[in-house]
């Protein structure tokens, strides 16, 4: 069996990236397409999930996810990338409550290449002129290409991406992620404060009662 798993997608700049001191504020809107395909690829399951994208001049993002549970539109969920923290954050907009989930290290990163000549070609996407470069996926330890991204070389920031992955015992699922409606203003910084929102530590992983028989393991 392959050696395969989401995480091991390599959404790879094949070149110099470059960091700048300030980074182009963004308001956009977002939406993923995720659809699941047979062995023919053809589409036996389709979703597409709508969110708010913000990322201010120090880098971090906010994504605020919609949710219509209920038969009513409303923002339920999202995720914050808090360089100021040096944290990553699950959002739950319903209990006012922010989750750290990972730890930032370094960045903000832009994402555009200095060296253009790695790129495989440029196409404006939603209004913006974007630089191309290939998605791999680890397969196995080599890398494959499974799709490509599209970078706006002038904001630093990655317009859309596109791509096929097959996890191992799973089906294909075509992956596309893409920003539009962009606009290069500040976002509100209340946004990014999270006011009164609760910062919880994350929770560790529930241990099982003494003397509480085991859960049961995957079928083989």
């Amino acid at each position: 069996m392959r050696a395969v798993t989401l995480g091991s997608i390599i959404f790879i700049v094949m070149g110099t990236v470059v960091c700048q001191s300030q980074v182009t504020p963004v308001v956009a809107n977002q939406r993923t397409i995720q659809d699941v395909l047979d062995s023919q690829g053809k589409v036996i399951s389709h979703k597409e999930t709508l969110a708010v994208f913000l990322r201010n001049s120090d880098g971090s993002t906010l994504t605020k996810s919609y949710s219509s549970a209920g038969g009513m539109p409303s923002i339920r969920s999202g995720q914050l990338v808090d360089y100021s923290r040096q944290k990553v954050y699950a959002i739950n907009y319903e209990k006012s409550e922010a989750v750290p989930i990972a730890d930032l290290h370094d960045g903000p990163h832009p994402e555009y290449l200095a060296n253009t000549m790695t790129s495989l070609g440029e196409e404006t996407i939603n209004g913006i002129r974007c630089l191309i470069h290939s998605v791999y996926m680890k397969i196995d330890g080599e890398k494959h290409q499974v799709g490509k991204t599209y970078d706006s070389a002038e904001y630093g920031l990655r317009i859309k991406q596109d791509a096929i992955i097959e996890p191992p015992g799973g089906p294909r699922t075509h992956l596309v992620e893409e920003l539009y409606g962009i606009q290069t203003v500040d976002p509100d910084p209340k946004e990014f404060k999270l006011e009164k929102f609760s910062f919880l530590e994350k929770r560790p992983a529930a241990r099982p009662k003494p003397g509480a028989a085991p859960s049961p393991g995957p079928l083989k």
